[in-house]
């Protein structure tokens, strides 16, 4: 029985070593390869003034030759990888981190919770240090790449931090991720504070800030964020117990199943409910990057359901995950985890570009505008000028037609608005329309009839691309 025992605690003390070792040798690799990337994209003086000379040489289309804009767009799309890489090793931590600290409440603190917690109190400072050298590594490329984009220098630094929120926000993710050693020493209640402010200020760093319906958009992050890292990070607890401890393993996973449901389902509601506060159509999903990138996570979702119920399964019959399983389970975690990095920082409208449309004539001048100009709601407004002998028209009518002959008629209202041009001998009318569905891009016909108080019809129509 002695030699048992022996060999036991040795096993563990080995699995201890070994499993503390990979944590640690994991992240700092991926810490080091990120700074080492950051450095090489942003840190080198003439690697910073060959991008702002192509950028220069991008957009002077009189002088540009054939290696100019390649150039740049070859630097951009490395800044986008590595800002995208450094955002995604953010949220991993972020996620982990935090669920690493709220999780601690369903694990007892004596008993058969006495193990799972040592293992806790291990991973938990291997975590925080990660989540303060990604947090700072992600606020400097950032931060970078906004300086640059504004002209460089060191005064702008300084006025990113101090005269924006965004900057502002940064400084608070980098205070409250140092203080995570100082939670350590906390109890668990303590702990789960402080997991809980650095999420909700995350949730006021993305999208839903800025959205028309703040309050519920910021609170639905904020909701989708805790449940993400309850999730996330128990998914990730979940793997490490498998490679340290076989049984705390299976102990753990018969704990969280029921929470992993849980949180699964609350995150498809707020996901939804912040989806419909930030985009006005469910056109957007189909013809904007954001919506494919969400759709792609939607999928994953999917996926990780079917997964869940079979390690529940499992759970349930108090048998052990099956490695497969659980690899399959970090695997999804990890894409969805990447994907939801990626279209946090993009922007759910589309990036097309709006309309704007002027054609003189002898008898009618028109002005069509439409924005954004993109399938889904946009804002149109028309001006007509006529000759001041003709008086106000009877009627105005817009109608939209594309290519498969679709025929949207749109309801013009007379606008108050002021500001137009002065056309001697011409008097302006304006009219606008809200809310124009726009059901897919494409080549539209705009086709504008104008009755004059004399009943004669003028008809005009031209065609314009939709992004």
């Amino acid at each position: 029985m002695s030699f048992s025992s022996n060999s036991s605690h040795t096993r563990k003390g080995f699995y201890n070593r070994i499993t503390g070792i990979a944590v640690r040798r994991g992240a700092g690799t991926i810490l080091l390869l990120a700074v080492l990337a950051c450095l090489l994209v942003y840190a080198s003086p003439s690697v910073y003034a060959e991008g702002q000379d192509m950028w220069a040489a991008s957009h002077d289309h009189a002088q540009s030759g054939a290696s100019g804009p390649e150039g740049a767009l070859l630097k951009e799309k490395v800044e986008d990888g590595v800002m995208y890489a450094a955002r995604i090793v953010y949220y991993l931590a972020l996620l982990f981190t935090s669920g690493l600290m709220l999780l601690r409440f369903l694990i007892p603190k004596g008993g058969n919770g006495a193990e799972q917690r040592s293992w806790l109190d291990k991973w938990s400072g291997a975590a925080i240090k990660t989540l303060l050298v990604a947090s700072i590594l992600y606020v400097f490329i950032h931060a970078a790449r906004v300086v640059g984009n504004l002209g460089g220098g060191g005064d702008l630094w300084l006025r990113v931090f101090t005269e924006t929120a965004s900057g502002q926000l940064w400084l608070a993710l980098i205070a409250l991720a140092a203080l995570g050693f100082a939670a350590l020493k906390l109890p668990d209640i303590g702990k789960a504070v402080w997991a809980v402010l650095l999420l909700l200020t995350e949730s006021f760093g993305g999208h839903p800030a800025a959205s028309e319906q703040m309050v519920m958009s910021v609170l639905s992050d904020f909701v989708h964020l805790v449940c993400a890292a309850l999730w996330a990070g128990g998914v990730m607890l979940l793997l490490l117990f498998w490679r340290a401890d076989r049984k705390e393993a299976g102990r753990f996973a018969e704990r969280f199943s029921s929470v992993a449901w849980m949180t699964i389902v609350i995150l498809v509601v707020s996901g939804v409910l912040m989806t419909w506060t930030l985009i006005p159509s469910w056109l957007y999903l189909i013809y904007t990057d954001w919506g494919l990138w969400l759709l792609a996570k939607t999928g994953l979702v999917i996926g990780v359901t079917g997964v869940g119920a079979v390690l529940r399964y499992r759970a349930r019959r108090r048998e052990l995950p099956r490695g497969i399983w659980l690899k399959m389970d970090g695997l999804l975690m990890a894409l969805i985890v990447g994907i939801a990095a990626i279209f946090t920082v993009i922007s759910p409208m589309p990036d097309g570009k709006s309309l704007n449309y002027h054609q003189m004539g002898e008898d009618l001048h028109y002005t069509l505008k439409v924005s954004p100009n993109a399938p889904g709601p946009n804002d149109a407004s028309l001006t007509i000028w006529l000759p001041e002998d003709t008086g106000e028209p009877q009627a105005v009518m817009l109608s939209l037609r594309n290519e498969s002959k679709r025929v949207i008629d749109v309801a013009l209202e007379r606008s108050d608005s002021e500001g137009g041009i002065a056309f001697p001998g011409f008097h302006e009318f304006r009219y606008k329309a809200e809310d124009v569905v726009l059901p897919r891009p494409g080549i539209w016909t705009a086709v504008i009839t104008v009755t004059q108080a004399s009943g004669e019809t003028l008809e005009r129509e031209f065609a314009f691309d939709s992004n």
